[in-house]
């Protein structure tokens, strides 16, 4: 019996409507995103946590995704897990290499120029500089890098002299000199160890570079005077 309340098209209509609705529903929502595109979603908004938990079961899942191994590196980085991305991008770079030179490429350089500062940090100043010199040849142009590479051949300067080797440092300080001329503790480290061999007119020349960054340095009037007695 029909309802008296409804007239029987306008019902029709409302079913009709309904039809309608429902399946447009269904062609609007398509198949799910996929646990990558959830994790770069995530990424995209700031929430790296997430994007690497979607990330590390996209992987669990094909391990030779390499969007995902991407976005993982991506995430890690946004953590400041430089050493983890790292890892991410060397089998990213074996899965895809294209993808690693690539969209990857400025992901694997603020990956390597954090892995700098963490393992000078950390008092690891072999892998630093070795981080710090391929970070050169990727972008041998970018901003700060003589900086962040004076820093790490600072460290390495410094390691290989408390060890005696004071050739290897003694290279070490007179490039990372080269880099950051305004680092007068390089000048100084490289004087130093020409002194040590009585190499007087080396150390000269060296003065004479380094007071131009640093005229005023007393310093390098001390070390002048020192270098004058083996100068010949």
């Amino acid at each position: 019996m029909a309802s008296p309340l409804v007239p029987r098209p306008a019902r029709a209509l409302a079913a009709l409507a309904i039809v309608l609705l429902l399946a447009l529903a269904g062609c609007a929502s398509g198949p799910p995103p996929t646990l990558t595109a959830q994790g770069w979603a995530a990424l995209e908004t700031g929430d790296w946590r997430t994007a690497k938990t979607r990330f590390a079961e996209a992987l669990r899942a094909d391990d030779r995704d390499a969007h995902a191994w991407h976005g993982q590196a991506a995430a890690q980085l946004a953590g400041r897990d430089a050493e983890g991305a790292l890892r991410s991008l060397g089998s990213l770079a074996k899965v895809d290499p294209a993808r690693f030179q690539g969209p990857a490429c400025e992901t694997y350089a603020g990956a390597l120029e954090r892995a700098v500062m963490q393992r000078i940090h950390r008092k690891q100043p072999g892998p630093a500089l070795a981080a710090a010199r391929a970070l050169a040849a990727l972008e041998p142009d970018r901003r700060g890098l003589d900086r962040l590479l004076g820093r790490a051949l600072m460290a390495e300067a410094d390691h290989k002299r408390l060890r005696g080797k004071s050739g290897e440092a003694l290279a070490l300080y007179q490039e990372a000199a080269q880099r950051m001329p305004a680092e007068l503790d390089a000048w100084v480290g490289a004087v130093e160890i020409l002194l040590e061999r009585k190499k007087g007119k080396e150390a000269m020349r060296l003065l004479e570079a380094a007071r131009r960054s640093h005229p005023t340095a007393g310093v390098i009037r001390t070390l002048a005077r020192q270098a004058m007695r083996y100068r010949k």
